[in-house]
């Protein structure tokens, strides 16, 4: 896949009704070609927020981070291919076999849809993981350990934060995708994301796509923000 630097900047849609998304869909336009329909936004619209998004021919990121048994998460990512998205994501802690189920599920369906391993939530701190998980090893560590699993297992890359992008990609390849939260421009706030790179340093660690929501929607001025972030994406490109 040739990405152009529109394509890498993902805009996250963290709301809970419609007529916000058409709003700053509306206002954004032609500047950002993919949109992120988490959780929150999918359930509050009922999934309409991917029909919207699909009427104006824009991709969509599935962000419903499928977490479940084989089967149970292989019929969720049969959902996710039928909606014809872009890109949707399971949490790799499902194991090797669980993730081998959907891509084998995929496969079947030839679809087009990327698969996405979300690794380590880029909210949690290097002593939380520890403690929670009872582990060694750091958020990176760990976040690189289960990149690998999601590789091998036949996924078309993974959610992590922008700090070990560049270790993946060396470990997993080129063509195996990094899609990257915790990214925050020059000229915003951190909020409550701890493992952060503003979107130049980001695409220079090896980021392919940029996943950013407050710094644009919260904006006054949405526009102004995006070209800002596609400056800073071309600068961090240069540097590659």
């Amino acid at each position: 896949m040739i990405l152009n630097n529109c394509d890498r900047l993902i805009v996250a849609l963290d709301y809970t009704n419609l007529n916000d998304v058409k709003k700053i869909v509306t206002s954004i336009g032609d500047k950002v070609n993919v949109y992120k329909v988490g959780l929150e936004l999918f359930l509050n619209t009922r999934g309409e927020a991917i029909d919207y998004l699909h009427s104006l021919n824009k991709k969509v990121f599935l962000d419903l981070k499928f977490h479940d048994i084989p089967n149970t998460t292989a019929m969720a990512s049969l959902f996710a291919i039928k909606e014809k998205v872009f890109m949707f994501n399971v949490h790799c802690s499902i194991g090797v076999t669980a993730m081998e189920k959907v891509v084998t599920t995929i496969k079947t369906s030839n679809s087009n849809s990327l698969c996405i391993g979300v690794t380590v939530l880029t909210s949690f701190s290097d002593k939380e993981i520890m403690e929670q998980f009872k582990t060694s090893l750091n958020a990176s560590e760990l976040a690189t350990h289960l990149a690998v699993q999601s590789k091998n297992a036949g996924l078309n890359g993974v959610v992590c934060s922008p700090i070990e992008a560049k270790k993946i990609k060396n470990l997993c390849g080129n063509d195996f995708y990094t899609i990257c939260p915790g990214v925050r421009p020059s000229f915003a706030s951190v909020d409550d994301q701890k493992r952060i790179m503003t979107p130049k340093d980001a695409i220079k660690n090896g980021a392919d796509f940029l996943v950013i929501g407050r710094p644009i929607t919260k904006s006054h001025d949405p526009i102004k923000a995006i070209d800002l972030i596609i400056n800073e994406i071309e600068e961090g490109l240069l540097l590659c």
